[in-house]
């Protein structure tokens, strides 16, 4: 079985993909190991963190906070505006990770919640022909989590 961690993460995925199928995006990809390529933009990565040190051990349980980051790359083309893609980018993330009817990622976790959104990067592709955009969104999950059982969600 996988870690509660873990769990999370792929949640997070899953819903990740409903967006870009929603979107209509190109690529969704999960800790790329290449640079990403303009042919494939507009594309969602996500980007796995680390937990926080774990606080309130009582019985057995202890209350971890996961982080993560969601990237969004985008091209202008068809009279789309990079801006206007970063924009529908984030309502799209932001309302599905978010979702107060699933806010505990179907019961894994306490709660999540947004944290810092980056400064929108616009400008010219490297061959100048073409203009990209890139914003980056971090996340926190507080989970709950058995001493000695790594996969199943606490109490």
């Amino acid at each position: 079985m996988a870690s509660v961690r873990a769990q999370i993460l792929g949640s997070v995925l899953a819903k990740l993909a409903t967006v870009q199928a929603a979107l209509g995006w190109q690529e969704l990809l999960r800790n790329p190991r290449n640079p990403l390529g303009e042919d494939q933009f507009n594309a969602i990565v996500q980007m796995d963190g680390g937990d926080r040190s774990p606080v309130g051990l009582t019985g057995n349980v202890e209350q971890d906070t996961l982080e993560f980051s969601v990237a969004w790359f985008v091209m202008e083309r068809n009279g789309d505006t990079a801006e206007d893609l970063l924009d529908a980018g984030f309502v799209a993330i932001a309302d599905a990770l978010l979702h107060p009817d699933d806010i505990q990622l179907g019961g894994l976790a306490i709660g999540i919640a947004r944290g810092a959104i980056s400064d929108p990067g616009i400008g010219r592709s490297a061959q100048g022909a073409r203009v990209i955009g890139a914003q980056t969104m971090d996340f926190t999950v507080q989970y709950l989590a058995r001493e000695g059982d790594a996969s199943t969600p606490g109490p």
